[in-house]
């Protein structure tokens, strides 16, 4: 599997999960990939274990100027950018009435407008350097359905579906291609604690007709799909992978964990 040879990425929220997933396929794929998180220790462990082509950044991606300084990073380090891939976030759970000002604006900000940068300086540099990209939004099954505390992990991702499809559409006739993930549960070592919970794995499994989490592997094989010559004609869409778990709904956390208490 050689499809990015050649290829430079950007790959935000690379030190662990879905994020460390995707560099690591990608560079399978032959492609040289700036590992950006705000992790240090973590990020350093990821790329010495993804040997010479991986390269590291510090980066908060609520911060736009770190956002811009990635991009620019990766681009002396590889000579191009040729795709950008945007997957840190995270989320809260309480109940609409209960969550702060505080933690709203932090999701919003990391999840959605850390999103909202990466595809602005990606888009900006790839248009400078006159060459075609691939940006790659990580979005989830809660774009399009509701989850019991999940007000602003919810709007987030709905934002970032939509930050996708503009994107597409202003910057499709410039050669640039604006795509999505989302994924439905996902095996990573910030929901293994939750797995591990019987009540919680009950809840999530009663949903995924496969009775399976996604392995972030399958993520990180769908974005090198996207990233390369085989997706040419996909922009604007936003791949599900989830198991099946849209056509049943979401658990309802909340009053479930309650329940089974």
């Amino acid at each position: 599997m050689n499809e990015l040879i050649g290829r430079s990425a950007v790959v935000t929220g690379a030190a662990s999960g879905i994020g460390n997933a995707i560099a690591t396929q990608f560079i399978a794929a032959g492609a040289s990939v700036l590992l950006c998180d705000i992790n240090r220790g973590a990020l350093e462990e990821a790329a010495r274990e993804l040997g010479s082509r991986a390269k590291t950044c510090v980066t908060d991606v609520s911060d736009e100027s770190q956002v811009e300084s990635a991009i620019t990073e990766a681009a002396k380090e590889f000579g191009a950018v040729d795709i950008v891939v945007n997957v840190a976030g995270f989320g809260a759970i309480a109940p609409i009435t209960e969550i702060t000002a505080e933690k709203w604006n932090a999701v919003q900000a990391v999840t959605l407008t850390g999103v909202f940068y990466g595809v602005k300086h990606g888009a900006r540099h790839m248009l400078r350097q006159g060459r075609a990209g691939v940006i790659i939004n990580i979005s989830s099954v809660n774009a399009q359905h509701p989850g019991e505390g999940q007000a602003a992990y919810c709007a987030a991702k709905a934002g970032v579906d939509m930050v996708t499809r503009v994107g597409a559409l202003e910057l499709g006739p410039k050669g640039i291609r604006v795509v999505g993930i989302a994924p439905g549960l996902v095996e990573t070592p910030l929901t293994k604690h939750e797995l591990e919970n019987p009540a919680m794995r009950e809840l999530f499994m009663a949903i995924i007709p496969m009775n399976r989490a996604v392995a972030a592997k399958e993520i990180g094989d769908a974005a090198v799909f996207l990233a390369s010559d085989r997706a040419s004609s996909i922009t604007g869409a936003t791949l599900v992978i989830d198991g099946g778990s849209l056509t049943r709904g979401y658990p309802a956390l909340l009053t479930g964990l309650r329940k089974a208490s």
